[in-house]
């Protein structure tokens, strides 16, 4: 019974730490990652070429240069002016509360007609961030995406899940000797 017990909640945590990961408006499928916006889609690529050929596409793996490129599924996005903005997660309740202290990143709205943009920012500190991706059509259409990301906290992330499934394991050992071995000689006795 302890041992279902143990497998079931296991099983829960699991799906929690999945949600954990998963970002605002970006989204992983099919090895593609997918940037909604509005009714349309993006792919995102993320790369930090200094430190890995390893692609991201949520958590930016550590601090320093690094490039993103956003690439306009549909043709509907080619057609609007694309605006990007990076911000400083600070806590703010609105994303235009401080707006230009807290912006590190701006590409103001440009039409890229081929529908890929792309640009490079060197990353300095660690901490969380908010990106905005705007898109204006010229009939006064917007469409907003804004995903929450984290710079240079993946192997901290990556520590804590490590722990906490090994702390999770130690405890079902525990749970099958004291099935197995202990609560068998309080029997026999």
């Amino acid at each position: 019974m302890n041992l279902r017990l143990l497998v079931a909640l296991a099983m829960a945590t699991a799906g929690l730490v999945g949600e954990a990961h998963a970002h605002g408006g970006v989204s992983s499928d099919t090895g593609q990652c997918i940037m909604k916006i509005g009714p349309d889609t993006m792919n995102f690529t993320g790369y930090q070429p200094l430190k890995s050929r390893e692609v991201f596409c949520d958590d930016i793996p550590d601090v320093g240069p690094t490039i993103i490129v956003l690439d306009a599924v549909q043709d509907e996005l080619r057609d609007m002016a694309l605006e990007i903005r990076i911000l400083r997660n600070v806590g703010q309740s609105d994303d235009n509360e401080n707006l230009e202290q807290n912006t590190e990143v701006y590409l103001p709205p440009k039409k890229y007609r081929t529908g890929t943009l792309n640009f490079e920012y060197n990353f300095t500190k660690k901490g969380d961030f908010i990106g905005l991706v705007k898109a204006k059509a010229d009939d006064g259409r917007e469409y907003v995406s804004r995903f929450p990301f984290a710079v240079g906290t993946t192997e901290d992330k990556n520590i804590i899940i490590a722990v906490f499934f090994a702390a999770l394991g130690l405890v079902g050992f525990g749970l099958w000797y004291k099935n197995s071995f202990i609560d068998k000689k309080k029997k026999a006795a």
